[in-house]
């Protein structure tokens, strides 16, 4: 059964958005009822890529190179050319994809940011963290609709520091940590980190 759960940190990359200004919006899932209809009081345009089916999850085990993991992803991601995201929800698809992958998909996404491209993910605090097959939806600005997922990917959770290293499109910005011991996270293109170079990570250590 479906279920909500509140955010803290997830308002802030909506609130504030002038309601003149056109929007890019991927979200890695399907497109589900309440986020078409939550989206619909902006000027946007919405993108979606269903890659928790994708044979990438499963193909990521094989001995494939790096470029070649580069070439699958690229072909998933077959957006129009010169297609560029203003905000990516990204969810937990980070934690489905084993450090290779991820760096894979760090180099085949690289060409869809712009330098305040801005992003939400799920992270972990520690590695033995647990992930629940689940899909969210976007009820309101601070509260998301949680529904399982079928399919059943293995796992592979990633800390921020981690996700900092194999990502390097992208610097956190905010984390809020979850009584479930995942970590909400808000990122925005890395060029957009402070004048030394270092991570703007804020820590929230409290749960919404």
């Amino acid at each position: 059964m479906p279920r909500t759960q509140q955010t803290l940190l997830f308002p802030s990359l909506v609130n504030g958005i002038a309601a003149e200004k056109r929007l890019s919006v991927l979200e890695i899932g399907v497109a589900l009822p309440e986020t078409m209809h939550f989206f619909s009081q902006f000027k946007c345009r919405l993108h979606f890529a269903a890659m928790y089916s994708d044979p990438l999850l499963t193909r990521q085990s094989e001995d494939l190179s790096e470029e070649e993991l580069v070439a699958l992803i690229s072909s998933s991601l077959d957006f129009p050319k010169n297609t560029s995201f203003d905000l990516c929800l990204f969810w937990d698809f980070f934690n489905y994809l084993n450090d290779r992958t991820l760096r894979a998909f760090n180099t085949a996404f690289k060409p869809f940011i712009h330098e305040t491209t801005r992003a939400h993910a799920f992270a972990v605090r520690t590695l033995d963290t647990s992930f629940s097959n689940q899909q969210y939806g976007i009820e309101q600005g601070h509260i998301f609709k949680v529904r399982p997922r079928l399919d059943r990917p293995v796992c592979y959770p990633h800390t921020q520091a981690i996700l900092l290293n194999l990502l390097p499109s992208f610097d956190i910005d905010q984390g809020m940590l979850l009584p479930d011991g995942r970590l909400e996270v808000l990122m925005t293109a890395s060029n957009e980190r402070d004048t030394s170079g270092n991570s703007r990570l804020q820590t929230l250590f409290g749960a919404p």
